[in-house]
């Protein structure tokens, strides 16, 4: 488009990352491209044992006493679709659709959460123009998934006196602080008998046309959960008809909130349209309260084959009992800062294992006192209900070093070069900031980038003004930096 001129090489590379897959723990192809990419510029590269880059580029003249930069981005994407997309995110390419001033893809996530921002530090490193002191790359794997590739990184690994993350998705926004998180895992014992006499017809409930969305960024929105909107329907639906659950699906990443669920059962003959006719009025029910957040919320209920096994009574209750019980959504407010969740959680995904129903719950919190209290809370419910659940997957919060030299010289320039003022602020996602404080307790941090709506759902976009004036911004931050 028009607008994208100094950006088109931005585009150009995305465009060549999209044809990669790049699935989170299939990182493998991406990160092989970046470092023939470097190896094709001369560079100084190297990938350890679980896909992680580390390009190096010298100063330009006359920059070389100048403090050394990281430019840091993560190079997996969470891959979500439209139910009824056929695309095979281990083989097909991400087709990117520009309609106007923005992209999209064609029923899929974009990935441009984190791939524009891979782009942009991969066309500086190319730009044989662009000034600047010492440059470190860092393209870090499994991130949407527990941000694996930084938890791997050793002390000494990288180096830089400044880092600058590309994973803000806002633009004209600079975070300086980030949640920390960790998951709960709940197994529940799945235990089956053969269907009951008298139960001979089968029915599925999905639940759907919800927004879904990142469960740290949007978790405010306060949208709807398909698991627990679905588990609150079955519980109330017992109230009134006996039925055998035989199933339940929903959610599938543990960073996006379920926008679909799906139960099956064996019920009376006798009791399907009356069902029917009880799940149309839960429907208005539900989507009157969510009116506002999910307003295309709707229950499909369809005749099935008449299962031949279904869960045990036990099983059925305990997960309709968790996920009825269990908080989900925002825990708490931030008390020092407007506007920002403090603490949450997000009933991510339901799923059968070979011997249990799995429950995954991803709890974030900028406070960590309170994310053990909510994360303890979860584990205790599941105790309570005499099923098993442990904590898995923690990563620290990114505490704000306020006043620092790289947040003051980054927020100048951009009032300089802007009619809109910068916005310094926290975010309730993960950043992978947190992680590498630990190996940089001494680099200065800072987070930006183009603005990206619905990151991790099938309607993400990113808009295109936005990266090209990102992208002249961060050349400039560079050659400015000292």
């Amino acid at each position: 488009m028009d607008t994208i001129v100094q950006a088109k090489r931005v585009l150009e590379i995305f465009n060549h990352m999209s044809q990669i897959p790049r699935e989170s723990g299939n990182e493998k192809a991406i990160s092989d491209y970046i470092v023939n990419f470097a190896n094709n510029l001369g560079l100084e590269v190297i990938q350890d044992d679980i896909w992680n880059v580390i390009i190096k580029k010298p100063a330009t003249p006359g920059y070389e006493d100048r403090p050394t930069v990281i430019l840091q981005g993560h190079i997996d994407m969470v891959c979500v679709k439209d139910h009824d997309s056929n695309h095979d995110f281990t083989k097909d390419p991400i087709a990117n659709i520009i309609e106007g001033e923005w992209m999209h893809a064609d029923h899929t996530t974009l990935g441009a959460d984190n791939g524009i921002g891979g782009a942009m530090i991969l066309a500086i490193l190319e730009d044989s123009n662009q000034q600047h002191g010492p440059l470190e790359a860092l393209f870090t794997t499994n991130e949407e998934t527990g941000m694996d590739g930084a938890a791997a990184l050793k002390e000494g690994d990288v180096t830089g006196d400044y880092l600058i993350n590309l994973d803000t998705e806002v633009e004209h926004d600079f975070t300086v602080s980030c949640a920390g998180g960790c998951h709960v895992e709940v197994s529940i014992p799945l235990l089956r008998e053969n269907n009951l006499p008298g139960y001979n017809a089968g029915l599925s409930i999905t639940v759907k046309g919800l927004k879904g969305g990142h469960s740290g960024i949007e978790i405010i929105e306060q949208r709807a959960n398909a698991n627990q909107v679905l588990a609150r329907v079955l519980y109330d639906l017992n109230k009134q008809y006996a039925y055998n659950l035989a199933s339940f699906d929903g959610g599938v990443k543990h960073n996006a909130v379920p926008s679909k669920a799906v139960a099956t059962m064996s019920v009376r003959t006798e009791d399907v349209e009356a069902i029917k006719t009880l799940i149309a009025f839960y429907e208005k029910q539900f989507q009157y309260e969510y009116a506002v957040q999910d307003p295309g919320l709707i229950f499909v209920v369809e005749d099935i084959d008449t299962p031949d096994v279904v869960y045990a009574d036990d099983t059925a209750e305990a997960l309709i009992s968790y996920l009825y019980l269990a908080e989900d959504g925002v825990h708490s407010m931030s008390q020092t800062i407007d506007n920002l969740v403090e603490t949450s959680n997000n009933l991510a995904i339901v799923s059968e294992g070979t011997h249990t129903i799995n429950i995954l719950v991803s709890v974030r919190s900028s406070n960590m006192n309170s994310l053990e209290y909510l994360s303890k809370k979860l584990l205790l419910l599941a105790d309570t209900l005499g099923v098993s659940a442990i904590r898995t997957g923690g990563y620290p919060a990114w505490e704000y070093d306020k006043g620092s030299k790289l947040e003051e010289q980054a927020i100048a320039l951009h009032n300089e070069m802007f009619d809109v003022p910068a916005k310094v602020n926290a975010v309730h996602a993960g950043l992978e900031c947190g992680l590498l404080k630990g190996i940089l307790p001494n680099t200065q941090m800072i987070s930006f980038g183009p603005t990206i709506v619905s990151p991790h759902t099938p309607t993400e976009r990113v808009h295109l003004p936005s990266v090209e004036r990102v992208y002249v911004y961060l050349k400039a931050l560079l050659q400015k930096l000292h």
